[in-house]
């Protein structure tokens, strides 16, 4: 299979891997039967939203970067993120998100366009920021993008994991994704589009942060150019450390020196 001109990462914060079983979720399901799945990824400690995006897409774990809280600092030894990467090899970039504390997940001046709106704690926000990643993608040249939905999280904190309103909320942020894929679909540019979609943590009752397998386990959805067909169940050990450098091979650019980890082989076609 062709190499993709352009990859779509996709956060779905909090989403466990059960909830991604038990919930309506139509848009992943047809993600997974024509990709490929991973039931296992590992997430990292502490297993908080901030630290887990940094090492999604820095591919350091937090002893390395330094971020321990939802609260960003500055990194004592920078460690590039794959933003940073792909801007440095000249390939647009974009961000769609409704959490502002990842604002710095990449440096000053990576973004060709960042969308922000604060409203992660309705269901609606997560399609407002789906709204505009559908309308940006369709309309500019944009190599990697990524889109955070942030209310199945919420959903968690004020519900609890697994109770029928995080359920809906998986449904919600499903329904969100699929404005996107259908855009792209629309004009042609989802066959050329490599699409990731996965969490930064899970979570237990109305709270995450810990070392419990329900805090530390989440699903990674892939499908596209580049990827493998068919559904294919993938087993190889995989962290979030796995997803820049896995990006990046996608996208056929040199890895960052300081990462840690290492392109997932067993998903790439």
């Amino acid at each position: 299979m062709a190499a993709p001109r352009r990859v779509l990462l996709v956060s779905i914060d909090g989403l466990r891997p059960d909830g991604l079983q038990q919930a309506q979720t139509p848009h992943l399901d047809r993600l997974i039967a024509r990709g490929a799945v991973h039931w296992t990824v590992r997430s990292v400690m502490p297993s908080a939203t901030l630290p887990c995006h940094t090492s999604m897409f820095r591919s350091v774990l937090p002893e390395r970067h330094g971020i321990t809280t939802n609260r960003f600092t500055p990194l004592v030894r920078p460690v590039p993120s794959v933003t940073d990467v792909v801007h440095r090899a000249g390939r647009p970039t974009a961000a769609f998100y409704n959490w502002e504390e990842l604002r710095d997940l990449s440096d000053p001046g990576s973004l060709n366009a960042a969308f922000f709106w604060r409203n992660c704690y309705v269901p609606e926000g997560d399609h407002v920021v789906a709204d505009w990643a559908a309308r940006f993608l369709t309309e500019h040249e944009v190599h990697f993008a990524f889109l955070y939905l942030g209310h199945v999280d919420v959903a968690g904190h004020n519900f609890g994991w697994m109770s029928p309103e995080y359920l809906q909320a998986v449904h919600n942020a499903d329904a969100a994704l699929g404005t996107v894929l259908e855009a792209l679909e629309e004009i042609d540019l989802l066959e050329e589009t490599a699409v990731l979609v996965l969490s930064d943590h899970g979570g237990h009752e109305r709270t995450h942060g810990t070392d419990a397998p329900e805090d530390m386990t989440v699903p990674l959805v892939a499908a596209g150019p580049g990827v493998r067909t068919g559904g294919v169940e993938l087993k190889e050990p995989a962290s979030l450390l796995n997803v820049a450098p896995t990006v990046t091979a996608l996208l056929g650019i040199a890895p960052a020196q300081e990462w840690d980890g290492q392109p997932l082989t067993e998903m790439l076609a």
